[in-house]
């Protein structure tokens, strides 16, 4: 049985190279342009995953992250430029409905007065919309979740207020 060598591996987690430890990052799939929220979000992180593991500087993550897109979104970029922040902005710009942030909260304000008598498909279904809605203090998100219990459970929290979603949804 190969056993991994611990030695090349501290190396590389104290600022070594990733090609120390004989490792190779997972590369990105391509990007086509599809107009999704969370198929750009998903191909943004794993690219910044990659860029990251790979050791690659800003100045060639551009470079290598415009090598990644295909079709639509290849040519769409050719037409721009500039830093990796800014290929960011432009394509989550470009590629995430206008009206995704209102369509999302329209759905969780649906979820949120719905009969929600099963708190543990609640805490579920809440916990996906928190991952899609990016802009909203985190006051905000205990109330809303809370205003979605049922009675028994919201008075079970109130007698004990907590100000984070996460310590509130462990207290239900």
């Amino acid at each position: 049985m190969n056993r991994p060598n611990f030695t090349k591996l501290v190396v590389a987690l104290k600022g070594g190279s990733s090609k120390d430890v004989g490792f190779k990052p997972v590369k990105p799939k391509n990007f086509d342009g599809a107009r999704d929220q969370k198929v750009v979000d998903v191909w943004l992180r794993k690219m910044e995953d990659y860029l990251h593991a790979a050791k690659v500087g800003q100045h060639l993550a551009m470079e290598l992250a415009q090598s990644y897109l295909k079709g639509y979104a290849s040519t769409w970029w050719k037409t721009h430029g500039y830093t990796w922040e800014f290929f960011k902005e432009r394509i989550e710009s470009e590629f995430i409905p206008k009206n995704f942030d209102y369509i999302s909260k329209c759905k969780f304000c649906d979820l949120v007065n719905a009969n929600n008598d099963n708190v543990h498909q609640y805490v579920k279904a809440y916990s996906k919309f928190m991952l899609e809605i990016r802009h909203m203090h985190e006051l905000d998100c205990v109330c809303h979740f809370v205003m979605g219990l049922p009675t028994w459970a919201k008075r079970k929290l109130e007698e004990n207020w907590l100000a984070s979603l996460t310590e509130t949804i462990m207290k239900v």
